[in-house]
């Protein structure tokens, strides 16, 4: 990938357990994410990361096999995926240059 992209990866898993906490397995998944050394933010309803998308990807296919070894009988992984470029500045899905012609009614204004 062209590295003047940016790359914004939001995931959430899912685990289905015979027994036990899904919020504890959850925990292992959001564990994998805090070791994994990119940016990122924990969510109430998913996980948001910041980085090269390959290696982003691998983060979510650790997390799931977290899920797994915590004991899931399985997981449903939900993934989206945002990826800008320097000439996105200018488009609706651009979050960080503020109030353009293109988004101003969805800002309140």
């Amino acid at each position: 990938m062209n590295p003047n992209t940016k790359t914004m990866l939001a995931f959430q898993v899912i685990p289905r357990l015979r027994e036990g906490n899904n919020f504890e397995v959850v925990d292992r998944a959001i564990a994998v994410v805090q070791a994994a050394g990119v940016p990122f933010q924990v969510g109430a309803m998913e996980t948001t990361m910041q980085g090269d998308l390959d290696h982003l990807l691998t983060i979510v296919k650790a997390a799931e096999q977290a899920c797994l070894d915590a004991g899931a009988v399985e997981v449903i992984t939900n993934i989206k995926i945002h990826t800008t470029t320097p000439d996105a500045t200018d488009t609706f899905c651009t979050y960080d240059r503020g109030v353009t012609p293109a988004n101003h009614m969805f800002v309140g204004t």
